[in-house]
């Protein structure tokens, strides 16, 4: 397997503190980038080694790829993407952790396609993931020979949080989290905020491309119930992001709170769910309000099953129920401006992780539920020769939460619970143990909350991956 240099890689990795590059995004194009960020980062957890007794590991990943998607105005759009991270771990006595990963990526769009990113950028290289790791009762262990009854560990520098599904929050802060675990159960805890230059929730903000954002929380998960994993989470988001310029006669301020309970695991033989239901309480300020805020009441619940059905070609059936409240007197599902109505609750769930509402719609989880069907095999697998085939199709029929309201995308207009239908396809060949390459394509059919006139929308992505 091929490596570069520990000293090419130091310097890139500890050399990449400084904030993210600012590029604007359409409301699309960042869903899909956090779907896509998704499966890289799947992709990378499952070959990172988490627990190795080596000092000093390193390696990197790198995909190029092709966009083809329906743009705002119904015509063709097309770009590519280069995408490249470079990763370190040092580990010391089993107790002390460093880990690192830069990011950098160049996008280049075909002229006229960049609905308002820049046609050719490059971003970073930037500090992905950098933290530092203490394996507190391991230390304790070796200095004191005491064993503890539970395991602890502590971390503190940049890394992915993740709660429940990822609904309520899923997302890279710079902050310290901890972790503790027996072999009934397992807690842990969180305190951050959102790295510099990243863009806000709220697109309507003034500098709403410099996010300054808090969360803090916990998860508790119950091991002690065979075939299942019963959780409870909460989340505590304060929103510190400054007006520049100040509107008077208009606040930003979104401050909400998530609590949420779900439990996944195995209802019989080859058939697993997951389940979670959240509700979100806090303040946000309605349009064209200053000084005051309304009270938040919204709610969210996904369920998804999944049959692994014991044939040839390992198929798997899953289905999926999603559901966001909505908010019938917002004229934005997501900014302040035009946003909720002075005097009334707001009803609209925002969350700050992601749910996959289909490639082609990429509407945020808000105002929205839907149903997936789908399913996935493996047609072909050999260890010898030309790795392995994994096909999959996913549909998607979509409906707003509330009909009177808006969701993400700004073309559905009208007054009508039916936004359409959707269906994704993907192919996965993994060619070698460290080549893969990715086909995805998704198409959605807009139903009557779109205006007549409106067009079906196309997304094809493909690419390459090889890790190192």
């Amino acid at each position: 397997m091929s490596r570069f240099t520990l000293t090419i890689l130091a310097g890139l990795t500890l050399g990449v503190w400084a904030a993210p590059a600012f590029a604007q995004r359409s409301e699309e194009m960042f869903q899909r980038s956090l779907f896509f960020d998704r499966d890289v980062r799947q992709r990378l957890e499952a070959v990172t080694p988490t627990e190795q007794k080596t000092l000093i590991e390193y390696g990197g990943f790198y995909s190029p790829s092709y966009t083809h998607f329906t743009d705002q105005n119904g015509g063709p759009g097309d770009m590519t993407l280069q995408d490249l991270r470079l990763w370190t771990r040092i580990s010391y006595d089993e107790v002390h952790t460093v880990f690192a990963r830069m990011r950098m990526d160049y996008q280049s769009f075909s002229a006229g396609d960049s609905q308002g990113l820049r046609q050719h950028d490059l971003i970073g290289p930037n500090l992905e993931i950098g933290y530092y790791q203490l394996d507190v009762s391991r230390a304790v262990q070796k200095s004191t020979g005491q064993v503890w009854p539970f395991d602890l560990k502590v971390r503190g520098g940049r890394e992915y949080i993740e709660v429940g599904r990822g609904i309520a929050l899923g997302k890279i802060l710079d902050g310290a989290s901890f972790d503790v675990t027996t072999k009934d159960w397992a807690f842990m805890g969180f305190a951050g905020r959102t790295p510099g230059g990243e863009d806000n929730i709220d697109t309507s903000a003034p500098n709403y491309t410099n996010s300054r954002r808090s969360f803090y929380g916990g998860q508790f998960t119950y091991k002690g119930i065979d075939r299942h994993q019963p959780y409870a989470f909460f989340v505590i988001q304060k929103d510190w992001s400054r007006e520049i310029p100040d509107l008077p006669f208009q606040d930003f301020t979104y401050d909400s709170r998530y609590f949420g309970i779900g439990s996944r695991g195995e209802l019989a033989t080859n058939l697993q769910y997951a389940i979670e239901g959240l509700w979100e309480s806090g303040r946000s300020t309605a349009n064209l309000q200053e000084g005051s805020s309304e009270p938040i009441r919204a709610y969210a619940l996904d369920a998804e099953l999944d049959y692994f059905v014991p044939r040839p070609m390992r198929p798997v059936l899953s289905a999926e129920y999603a559901y966001a409240s909505g908010d019938g007197d917002r004229g934005s599902a997501t900014t302040a401006i035009n946003g909720n109505r002075k005097g009334t609750s707001d009803r609209e769930f925002q969350g700050f992780g992601y749910v996959n509402s289909g490639l082609a719609l990429a509407a945020q989880f808000s105002n929205i539920q839907f149903v997936r069907l789908g399913g996935r095999m493996t047609p072909y697998e050999n260890k010898i020769r030309f790795g392995r085939i994994d096909i999959g199709a996913d549909y998607y029929f979509l409906m707003k939460a509330a009909e009177g309201g808006p969701i993400s995308d700004t073309r559905a207009t009208k007054s009508a619970a039916y936004l359409g239908q959707e269906v994704d396809l993907y192919v996965e060949w993994r060619i070698l143990s460290d080549v893969s390459w990715v086909l995805r394509y998704g198409h959605f059919i807009p139903g009557n909350a779109y205006p007549v006139d409106s067009f079906s929308r196309d997304f094809l992505f493909t690419g390459f991956n090889f890790m190192f």
